[in-house]
């Protein structure tokens, strides 16, 4: 019987983002062995609005793409987030690809 390839169930890239994302999270809310879930919502966690700010700041610096704390406001799970930042830096990169 052939044996049929199958896709990840996620791409690697992702996976590996939500990872960082979720880092930054525990380093934020201090506990280090937070388990954090794609699900998990930042601010049902118990992040307040300026946490959220430094929290946007981080994960920009962290990936390299313009997050606002609107952006984090609307996509406050890990997994929402961690989407609109793989969607921010590819629409970076094809900015700066466009610039050269």
């Amino acid at each position: 019987m052939p044996t049929e390839k199958t896709e990840p169930a996620e791409p690697t890239e992702l996976a590996e983002l939500r990872a960082r994302i979720a880092d930054i999270w525990r380093d934020l809310f201090a506990e280090p062995d937070m388990r954090i879930e794609d699900s998990d919502n930042f601010f049902a966690l118990g992040a307040s609005s300026l946490l959220a700010m430094r929290m946007a700041t981080a994960v920009a610096e962290e990936c390299g793409v313009p997050l606002t704390v609107l952006t984090v406001a609307e996509n406050p799970t890990l997994a929402g987030l961690a989407e609109q930042v793989r969607e921010l830096a590819a629409a970076e990169a094809a900015r700066e690809v466009g610039e050269l």
